[in-house]
């Protein structure tokens, strides 16, 4: 139902964010990532990692690097060996298992991220995780796919927060 959930919030933003897109002026002054944006980065890493292998972890890693921007950030799992790859923002994650994550709110989303990379051309899911520089959980969407030929799946969220925050997504 999460997921249900997710994917028609996001419809909602990304046809906003087409409709936002001639107003150049207003999304460069952005501080929130948008549902374009997520999906712009998580396709440029997935084709990194596809041409790169290994060698395009150290970028995807860089705390400085273009996968990180705004308030979000590119991360690298690989479900197979139940394992964190890269994540710029929270790095004591590396290494970690990721089928065994569970959110702030105890929902185990480690599993459904990985079921939810393996669908062609992505999908998202909802999950509550810290927002990087704020001290407490927070909704986030995250949109996640696998890497043809590598054993990796790749995702970015974005942390849609209050109703003035959707009101500016959807222009509504």
């Amino acid at each position: 139902m999460r997921t249900v959930t997710a994917i028609l919030f996001l419809l909602l933003i990304v046809a906003a964010d087409s409709d936002a897109g001639s107003n150049a002026g207003s999304n460069a002054s952005r501080r929130s990532a948008t549902a374009a944006e997520v999906i712009d980065r998580v396709q440029k890493a997935v084709e990194l990692l596809r041409d790169q292998g290994d060698a395009a972890i150290a970028a995807i890693s860089d705390p400085e690097g273009s996968f990180v921007w705004k308030d979000s950030y590119v991360f690298v799992v690989n479900c197979e060996a139940d394992r964190v790859i890269a994540n710029p923002a929270f790095p004591e994650r590396v290494g970690g298992d990721i089928k065994q994550h569970t959110d702030y709110a105890g929902y185990r989303y480690g599993k459904e991220l990985c079921k939810s990379a393996q669908a062609d051309g992505g999908g998202w899911l909802e999950y509550s995780w810290l927002k990087p520089g704020h001290g407490t959980p927070q909704r986030k969407l995250s949109f996640v796919m696998s890497v043809p030929g590598r054993p990796y799946q790749v995702g970015a969220g974005l942390y849609p927060t209050t109703a003035e925050s959707h009101d500016e997504e959807t222009g509504q």
